[in-house]
């Protein structure tokens, strides 16, 4: 029985007017100036781009791109995305980036160095949220689930559905600064010849305004790894958003790993037009 190495890595959609992201992007939630109506709907598009070697010693790069449709009315927040995949890997890692908890896996008794391109659908989320009447905070809890469309032939994905479950609290103290924080619990498929467990992530950073329709934000996450096989990852992120007028949105991602488990870098850029 071949075991895995699992790092959980969300599907970069900064743009999704949802508090729904796992903890280790809750900060781009947080660039996203939210829409002052009571009902809205989103279109959105994003690249995302990260390589490393997840303490394993072989090189992963991978480049996702994704499009999708979000929906609020009142507190509820409803989102479908889905990605297409290009990736560079060893030939026995199985890269799953299109769901809320995307997860390299990596065969413990796999010593593989020769890389294959590879590319195709990614795995499809469906995500749905409820914000919270708390006064003087912004909070939500909400939950997610991945569908298996990605190939499991190529690799691409597990071929197993996927569970989430995330709690986020910011609270503004003030002159434009939100520190924030997020919680969240992955229930991962079991899938074939594959040993994985739950996994449990946290973030918590500080959302600066920097101008009208613009902020930044800085975050620390940490995502526990679903294998013994691979350290859990910590990592340091920094996400820009800029609202261009009412009904359209950029935001921008990167981030740094601080430990063996993480990807080395990540880069992201999305953009959102409201209707």
């Amino acid at each position: 029985m071949r075991k895995s190495l699992i790092t959980a890595v969300f599907l970069a959609a900064a743009m999704l007017p949802i508090a729904l992201q796992p903890a280790a992007h809750a900060q781009e939630l947080e660039t996203r100036p939210s829409a002052p109506d009571d009902q809205a709907t989103e279109v959105f598009a994003g690249v995302d781009y990260q390589q490393g070697d997840y303490g394993a010693g072989a090189k992963v790069e991978t480049m996702s791109t994704s499009v999708g449709v979000a929906a609020r009315t009142g507190r509820v927040r409803l989102a479908a995305a889905v990605p297409y995949l290009r990736t560079t890997a060893p030939v026995d890692v199985v890269v799953s980036q299109g769901g809320v908890f995307g997860t390299p896996l990596l065969a413990d008794d796999g010593n593989q160095t020769v890389r294959t391109r590879r590319e195709g659908l990614g795995d499809a989320t469906l995500q749905a949220a409820y914000d919270l009447p708390v006064a003087g905070f912004a909070a939500s809890l909400g939950g997610g689930l991945k569908l298996p469309t990605a190939s499991r032939a190529k690799g691409l994905g597990t071929g197993k559905v996927d569970y989430a479950v995330n709690a986020q609290l910011a609270h503004p103290l003030g002159n434009g600064v939100t520190p924030f924080a997020s919680v969240g619990y992955s229930i991962l498929g079991k899938p074939d010849d594959f040993t994985v467990r739950n996994t449990l992530s946290a973030t918590a950073g500080t959302r600066a305004a920097l101008s009208a329709g613009t902020s930044a934000a800085l975050s620390y996450s940490y995502e526990q790894s679903a294998s013994q096989n691979l350290a859990d990852r910590q990592s340091i992120g920094l996400g820009l958003g800029v609202a261009l007028g009412r009904k359209l949105q950029l935001g921008f991602q990167g981030e740094a790993g601080l430990s063996r488990g993480a990807p080395d870098m990540k880069l992201g850029l999305q953009i959102g037009a409201g209707f």
